[in-house]
Parts: structure tokens; sequence; C-alpha cells
């Protein structure tokens, strides 16, 4: 029970651990890198020593090569002699510009004339070297994989410009016209004399590509004046027949339009006095046919009432009919006077008709004379208009007969300045580029830079071994880890169980760790164990649970033969049952026979016996014999009686069962327990087959209490906790005076 309370405290840390979730992931996301790091660190190691000392022993056995360089300046413009760039079209402000004379630069065509000129075929850096092993096999592997792009062998030339580009390099100088030419060659004066003769050829061929041009523009020149000369011929041809045509024998179209709008004017001024006139007479007009109908009326218009004569009628009228009233009363409408007087009044009367009539006659015929007149003004404006936009079609086609002719004119004219210009130049060898600072011969190879090469080794390398390490720890699905336990399957972790190393001499006596080293960091780990089942379920005095693996060899056999002996040292009343009943253990763990076991009972062929063993609280029910049917037989009703018959007996029944992903014996067993504890084989058993399992159990209502990472190496791997550091340490400082026997691995 002392052993036990020194216990409490770490069972309390780890279950105070599970608390905190998310500090625990972060803690071990943290140190998860480190530890994958640290566990692959030889392999790291390996990469980068190999890559670094192939790197250095090429870098040192390696042939100098040595750079020479000639500087060359090119210009914005050529040296003018005569406006020669207009002729030519050359732009040599832009950047196009420039970016063309790089690439001319680097051309195949003013290689092969350096090649040519210096007989760079027999110089024997450029002879072709005889074909080393691992260029024989390159070149056979190229040969089973033939080339689409071209049908036609390489010749001899165009190995050679393909090496002297590959030694080519062009640097242009940043914000400046400054550009370096740098060859590379074993031999240094080789490498100087290409690099001048590279520059020098490069400045011929620019002349020789303006004279060219030069001539091209001459024979460009005199074709295009020919034409031109035609097309200005037949403009004017053209401008002379049209004016015959139009008759425009003095060609002033201004003042012909200046004399049609004064005359637009004047028409305009007299149309608004006519159309004023109109207006009124067609009132006047207007009026007169409305009272046309009533004399009465008539004589109210103005033209009647201010008549003269109508006016003198009127008054001999009122005189006469004044005088036939007077007399009318002395004499009778038969006398003479009376007959007389209404003669009289009557020729009045008729005279004031028609002079009334006569007056709007005269009104009618004023309307329509008026009327007539500003017709008339209107008829001649719209001839006047007319004429103005005849006048102006005409101008605007002599216009374009005459600017084609100016136009013709003045690129003949152009045209035979260029002419005269380009010849000029024709002879003139001028170049806007020019050598700066020849190549001399280099003293000091460029290449191999050993210090570089080897700093970039080691890092490349080290990146690639961190890459490899980290690739290698992804592809490996297992499970390593104890953080990786809650993790991926949400379960507890009961504990960890270090590398358990046997002696040779006779290993079977030391599987029971609890006893043959129980002052180790593995034995510990057992009872750390013991401590967290005992607190699984606190509510549970009798407790029956399976131990059992994902897949075999991971070494549930052994933990439950040593959890089973824990238990029993802590004055419980323990039974390991030993389920496995297709390849049992237990018997050998405790030296036992294996005969009147659980088969056998469970059979019925003979009853079953509880074995004792040397240990006082520990008691065993074997496997017995290998029966055909296993499954059938756990999975039988005996074996569910059997189990609580044991339960009333036993504080504690561990069952080491088949496992789970072997055969379906677990499976059968597994509801009619507490729980069931899986064992983990770290860095061997796959995450997916862990779920599995435990999808497995679960599906036949069984529950998984928790699972044990066995077979850590705890001294290889540094991501434990200090705890498990703690008691390794302690007990080596115990057993570090002890005799080394020989060892192996199980």
């Amino acid at each position: 029970m002392p052993e036990e309370k020194e216990q409490q405290p770490q069972y309390s840390q780890y279950s105070q651990y599970q608390q905190y979730p998310e500090y625990q992931e972060e803690e071990i996301d943290l140190r998860e890198y480190l530890r994958i790091l640290l566990k692959r660190r030889w392999f790291i190691g390996t990469i980068v020593l190999v890559i670094t000392s192939i790197v250095a022993i090429y870098s040192f056995m390696a042939e100098p090569i040595y750079r020479a360089t000639c500087q060359v300046l090119i210009e914005k413009e050529n040296p003018k002699v005569v406006n020669v760039e207009e002729v030519l079209g050359v732009d040599a402000t832009g950047r196009d510009y420039y970016q063309t004379q790089y690439e001319i630069l680097k051309s195949r065509s003013l290689a092969l004339k350096v090649i040519k000129a210096l007989d760079l075929e027999h110089n024997p850096e450029f002879m072709p070297k005889p074909p080393t092993l691992i260029g024989s096999i390159i070149s056979w592997i190229k040969g089973l994989f033939p080339s689409k792009k071209s049908t036609h062998p390489k010749s001899k030339y165009d190995r050679l410009i393909d090496e002297y580009l590959s030694r080519l390099k062009i640097q242009p100088i940043r914000n400046s016209r400054l550009v370096n030419i740098s060859f590379e060659a074993k031999d240094p004066p080789l490498a100087t004399k290409v690099a001048n003769a590279h520059a020098r050829f490069y400045i011929e061929s620019n002349i020789e590509r303006k004279f060219e041009a030069s001539k091209e523009a001459v024979r460009w020149l005199k074709k295009r004046i020919k034409e031109v000369k035609k097309k200005l011929k037949e403009a004017e041809l053209a401008l002379q027949r049209y004016r015959e045509k139009e008759g425009l024998a003095s060609v002033d179209f201004e003042e012909r339009q200046s004399i049609i709008l004064k005359s637009l004017d004047e028409l305009n001024t007299a149309l608004n006095k006519a159309k004023t006139e109109r207006i009124e007479k067609e009132s006047l007009y207007k009026e007169l046919i409305k009272v046309a109908n009533n004399p009465e009326k008539i004589d109210s218009l103005p033209a009647v009432v201010e008549n003269s004569l109508i006016q003198k009628l009127k008054a001999e009228y009122i005189k006469l009919v004044a005088e036939y009233y007077k007399m009318g009363k002395k004499y009778g409408p038969a006398h003479p006077v009376m007959v007389r007087l209404r003669s009289e009044i009557k020729a009045i009367k008729r005279n004031i008709a028609q002079e009334v009539k006569k007056i709007a006659e005269s009104i009618k015929v004023e309307y329509k004379i008026a009327l007539e007149n500003e017709q008339q003004i209107l008829k001649a404006m719209e001839e006047k208009k007319r004429e103005a936009l005849e006048l102006n079609k005409k101008q605007i086609q002599y216009n374009v007969l005459k600017r084609e002719v100016e136009v013709n004119r003045s690129l003949y004219e152009s045209l035979l300045k260029r002419l005269k210009e380009a010849g000029v130049t024709e002879d003139l060898k001028v170049t806007n580029i020019s050598i700066v600072d020849p190549a001399s011969v280099p003293d000091k190879p460029v290449k191999p830079k050993k210090k570089l090469n080897i700093i970039l080794a080691i890092v490349t390398s080290l990146f690639l071994g961190i890459f490899l390490a980290f690739f290698l720890e992804y592809l490996d699905n297992t499970v390593k880890y104890p953080s990786e336990v809650e993790r991926h399957f949400k379960t507890p972790l009961l504990g960890v169980i270090g590398k358990i190393k046997f002696e040779t001499e006779n290993p079977k006596k030391n599987e029971l760790i609890v006893i043959a080293g129980s002052k180790s960091h593995i034995a510990e780990s057992f009872r750390t164990i013991r401590t967290n089942l005992s607190f699984a379920s606190p509510d549970t005095e009798k407790k029956t649970f399976i131990v059992s693996s994902a897949l075999p060899s991971e070494g549930k056999s052994l933990v439950s033969a040593n959890l089973a002996v824990s238990f029993s040292q802590v004055e419980k009343k323990v039974l390991l049952v030993d389920c496995d009943l297709r390849k049992p253990r237990i018997y050998k763990i405790f030296d036992l026979e294996k005969d009147g076991g659980l088969s056998e009972f469970l059979s019925g062929s003979s009853d079953l016996k509880i074995k004792d063993t040397s240990f006082e609280n520990l008691k065993i029910v074997t496997s017995g014999v290998i029966p055909p049917n296993p499954a059938e037989l756990l999975a039988s009703k005996k074996m569910r009686n059997l189990l609580e018959k044991l339960r009333e007996e036993f504080d504690m029944i561990i069952i080491d069962s088949v496992p789970i992903l072997s055969a379906a014996d677990s499976i059968e067993v597994a509801p009619l327990t507490n729980g069931v504890v899986m064992v983990i084989k770290a860095a061997s058993t796959p995450i997916p087959s862990v779920q599995t399992a435990i999808d497995q159990i679960s599906d036949v209502g069984g529950k998984v209490i928790g699972c044990i990472l066995n077979n850590v190496d705890l001294e290889k791997e540094d991501y434990y906790s200090s705890y498990y550091r703690y008691y390794h340490h302690y007990y080596y400082y115990y057993d570090k005076g002890e005799k080394k026997k020989k060892r192996r691995i199980v």
C-alpha cells in the first residue's frame, strides 16, 4: 500500500494534464519538430556529410576556369553627318533597341564568325572529349527516347556554337550604356583573345548591317520616287481636267463667296420689307373679305373712310337727303323737284358704291402684288443659296485635288532629298558602338568557388535532410508518441513502457519485470499503469478487463502478466485468464502446464483448474489445448457464467486475449468485461489499425478503458516528460556499478 501512495501523485498529475487538452496540444506541437529532428539526426547528418563531401571533392578536383571581360559602349545615336536615321528608321533611344543589341551579342551567327576567325574548331578546349562512363549511360538513355524536335543531326559547327555560347556571358551595366562581354576558358590567353574578338566582330557586323541598310534604302528610295512621280503627274492632270470641266479659269473662291453673301444680305433686307408689306395688305384684304356681304361695314373700312372722293360724295348725299326732306314738306312725291332730288340721291349712292368697289378691288390687287413680290424675293434667295452651295462643292473637290497634288509634290521632293542623303552616307562607315576597355589576361580563376560551393552544399543538404526527415515522418503512420494516443483515438493514455532488455542466459525468467527489475523504470511504469487502472472505474470494486492489441507481437501477454503481478502486490486477489486460445504465452511466462485450461472447460472435456503461482494473491487459468473453434467457445453462455462466478471470488480479473484484428475472440469477450486495455507497440502499430480495433470494440457494446504505449526506446527518443527521465536516471544511478551482461532486445 505505501507503494500505491507514492504512485498516487503521479496519477493525479496525469489527470490534471488531461484537463487542459489545448495546453497539452500546444506543448506537444512546439516540441514535435525538435523530437523529429533528434530522432532523424543521424539520417540528416549522413545526407549533409555525403552531399558536402561530393561537392568538396568535385570543387578541389575540378580544373580551374578563367574569365576575361571586354567592355563596350553602345551610344544612343550614330555620329550624324546627315540625318540618315530618318532614312533608315533607326530608333536607338528605346529599351527595345538595347535589348536587341544584347540578343545580337548572343547570336549564333556572331559566334560562328569568331569561331572561324580564331580557328577554335582545332583548339584543344573545343575538340570533342572522349565519352565518360556516366556520359555514355546518359547518351544511351537519351537514345531510348528520341527527340521529336528535329530529325536532322547537328553539324560540327552547331556543337561548337553551343559550347561557345555556353561560355559566353553578356552583362549590361545598370543605369549605363556599357556592356561587359565575358568569355570563360581553361586557358587565360584564349579567354582574352575570344572576348576581344567577339567585341570586334560585333562592331564590324553592326557597321555591315548599317551599310546594307543604307544600300537597301537607296534602292527603295529610287523605286519609291518613280511611283510618287507617277502619282504626282496623275494628280496634276486630274486637277487641270476638273478646272476645265467647271470653267474655273480664275480660281478665287473667296471673292465669289463674298459677292454671293452680299447679294444674300440685300435680298434678305428686301424680303423683310416685302414680308411686312404683304402682311399689311393681307390683313386688310382678310378684313375686306369678312365685310364683303355687309355694305354698311364696308363703309367703315379705313381705306373707304380715308378716301376723299367718297367723303365728298357722302357730304353731297347728306345735303341732298336733307333738302329732300325739307322739300317734302312743301311738295308731294310726284313734284318735279322731289323727283329730281330722288334721282340725284340715287346717282350719288351709285357713285359711292362704285368707288367702294374700286377700293376693294385695289386692296385685293395690292395684296396679290405684295405676295408675288415676296415670293419672287424668296425665289431669288434660294437661287443664291444653291449657287453658294454649288460653289462650296466645287471648292471642296478642287481642294481635294489640289491637296493630292501638294502631298505628292512634297513627298516627291522629300524622297529626292533623302536619296541624295542616302547616296552621301552609303560610303560612310560610322557606328555608335566602341570598345571602352579591352579584355586583359585574367590571373585568378572564377570557377570553381570552393568555399561558396561547400557552404551551399552544407546549407542545401541540411535543408534537404530536414525535408526528407519530415517527409519520412509524415509517411510513418505508426503511433510513436504518447500525445498521439489521445489526439488520434480520444482515449486516455494509461502509461508508457520502455524497451525491455532481457539477459540472454534465461530470458523467460526476466519477463516479469515488476519482480526481476523492481527498481527499474519499466517496473515503475507498470505500477503507474496499475494506479491509473485502479482509478479508471473507482465505483467498481470487482474489476474485469481484457488486455489486447490491434495486431500480433505488440507485447500484450507480457503486459497482462506484469499487470497481474503488480495488482497482486497490493493485496488484491487477482486472476489472470489466458483467453488467447490460438497462440497462448501466459503458461510459458509463469512456467506452468497448460492442460486443464479454459478451452477444455468450455468444451466440456474437463473441469476448470485455477492454478496457483509463486505469488500469494495471484492465480492463473491457462488456455488449455488449442481448440479448432476458439471464437465459438468464448461466445458461449458457459463463458459468461464462468466470468460471473469468478467475479465473486476475485477482486481483479485480467484476461489476456487474441489481437483484435486477427480474430473475433476479443470482440466476443469484450461486452462481458468492464473494458479493454489496448496495448500499442510504439513506432510499429499503424494508427488506422488501432482505430479500427477500437471501433470494433465499440460496435459490439464494449468499452476501451485506455491505451498503453509499449516498447518505447526511452534512451533514444527524447520526447517524454521529466517523470520518465527522472526514473531513468534514478535507476541508472543505482545500477551503474553492476557488471554489464550480454543483452538482447525483444
